[in-house]
């Protein structure tokens, strides 16, 4: 699915080939060319590219582990110069990937695939190092003047993972750079190189064993060996390992200090959830675990006991999940993913005033947790109280860029208060965090034609309007007009 994304992004570069956009004077090879506030617009534009294209996991309390495991390392690198978002995209396809403006996914299969918390912070770690080397700017040094579809499809090389050399990639750095494929072949191994580097010592600075790099590397090479081609997986087609890479990667954490912080037990957790949220379906999920037999080990067993009631929820067995998930509380009473699954059951058994009890009991204790707001957003609403929802969860829409499930809870709430003006504004907002600023802008023009509406609303509305038209062209010159399709 990611190769269908950049595809997508080099065929959209076509209509508007003859297009340039005049960049600076080239001062140092990291940040000369690609200005960090330009890189950060490009971000926010990927990102509507990639929601627009691709099934992002939207549960906030994989979202907020994810987010928190790369912060960590972010804390622990050298040359952050702005901020970092993670995300999961459903595939289960062993891949990741940095795009531009910080913003790095991780594919529902890769994280299924590692085994510790460390190999999966050693993937994030490699992801980050690539943005903190500042590789795509660095890719564009030597370029004066580049036109914009020059780098659209160069940003679709490096959201495909071409720094690894991989076929896909140099195929992509090829269609846009025909002349010096081998140097840039160079570039991105030495780019590969640099990143396991950086990431090592990242991945130390922040507590995480450094010797899981290596550690990852050396199964992933041992489960490729009898792959040909286009067999093997996503994150070894644009991530090569070989035998030197592994013994470099081992080596160099042989001279760094291993894990210092322990691990207590949530990777394995949400290890567990992401297994069952992104299962074909429920039965799929349900049948994982009726198939597969628990580990002896205690924080292995207790995750995919969690694992297995969050299966039974998915299936309906309201009464089979509440049994395990009692049991588990009974054991762990403060941990944060039991607390949740309670809350969402109690939600699945259509005890809204229960569940809104028990998250706002529960937010004592984890004060503005992600998933706990938006599960106590969705009681109230269904209890009647729509001013407690929009009261909880109002301000997250003003963000940078806020969780679509927010919006639609809000857009709801609106509509529940009869605020319709309201009720557009977030739909509209919705629609512009998946990519679809046509539909946004439908919507707020509907909502400008509402009456009675009061100036200050209208004057809102009107100003977002032009700021989504510039949105829109300024994604059209870089994705071109097919990009911002409404589906």
């Amino acid at each position: 699915m990611l190769r269908r994304l950049i595809c997508l992004v080099l065929c959209l570069c076509l209509p508007v080939a003859q297009a340039e956009i005049v960049l600076p004077e080239i001062g140092d090879a990291a940040g000369g060319l690609l200005p960090a506030q330009l890189e950060q617009r490009i971000g926010v534009a990927f990102m509507r590219q990639v929601r627009q294209s691709l099934p992002v996991l939207d549960d906030p309390l994989v979202t907020s582990y994810v987010d928190s495991l790369g912060q960590r390392l972010t804390r622990n690198a050298d040359d952050v110069q702005n901020p970092f978002g993670f995300f999961v995209v459903i595939d289960p396809t062993l891949n990741a990937f940095a795009g531009p403006g910080g913003n790095i996914g991780v594919h529902s299969g890769l994280i299924l695939t590692t085994q510790t918390e460390d190999e999966l912070a050693s993937v994030l770690g490699h992801e980050i190092a690539h943005v903190t080397q500042r590789h795509l700017p660095r890719a564009l040094e030597h370029q004066q003047r580049m036109t914009v579809p020059t780098i659209a499809a160069m940003l679709g090389a490096i959201i495909l993972g071409a720094y690894g050399g991989g076929n896909a990639g140099v195929a992509a750095i090829t269609a846009v750079q025909a002349g010096s494929v081998q140097n840039q072949i160079d570039f991105t191994r030495h780019n590969e190189s640099e990143a396991d580097r950086i990431g090592i010592q990242t991945l130390a600075a922040a507590g995480f064993d450094a010797r899981a790099m290596a550690d990852f590397f050396g199964r992933m090479h041992q489960a490729s060996r009898f792959s040909a081609g286009e067999q093997l997986p996503g994150f070894l087609r644009t991530h090569p390992v070989t035998l030197d890479r592994i013994a470099e990667s081992r080596d160099r954490a042989l001279r760094l200090p291993g894990r210092r912080l322990p691990d207590r037990g949530m990777y394995l957790h949400m290890r567990e959830r992401v297994r069952v949220l992104t299962a074909a379906g429920p039965a799929e999920a349900r049948r994982y675990y009726e198939q597969n037999r628990m580990s002896e080990q205690a924080p292995a067993a207790r995750a995919w006991r969690y694992g297995e009631a969050l299966a039974l929820l998915r299936v309906g067995k309201i009464a089979d999940a509440s049994e395990r998930l009692s049991a588990l509380r009974a054991e762990a009473p403060d941990f944060l993913p039991y607390r949740v699954a309670q809350v969402e059951l109690a939600l699945a058994a259509k005890r809204p005033a229960d569940a809104s009890a028990l998250a706002r009991d529960d937010l004592k204790l984890f004060p503005a947790d992600q998933a706990l707001l938006t599960l106590l957003g969705e009681a109230e609403l269904r209890t009647g109280h729509a001013a407690a929802t929009r009261a909880l969860l109002g301000d997250q829409a003003h963000r940078a860029q806020p969780s679509p499930q927010i919006l639609e809870l809000l857009a709801r709430a609106a509509d529940q208060r009869g605020d319709k003006v309201e009720a557009y504004q977030m739909r509209a907002e919705y629609h512009v965090q998946h990519g679809h600023l046509e539909l946004a802008m439908e919507q707020l023009r509907r909502a400008s034609k509402l009456q009675p509406i009061a100036f200050a609303q209208l004057a809102t509305i009107e100003a977002r309007l032009r700021q989504l038209q510039e949105d829109m062209e300024f994604e059209r010159q870089f994705f071109g007009r097919r990009a911002l399709a409404t589906p």
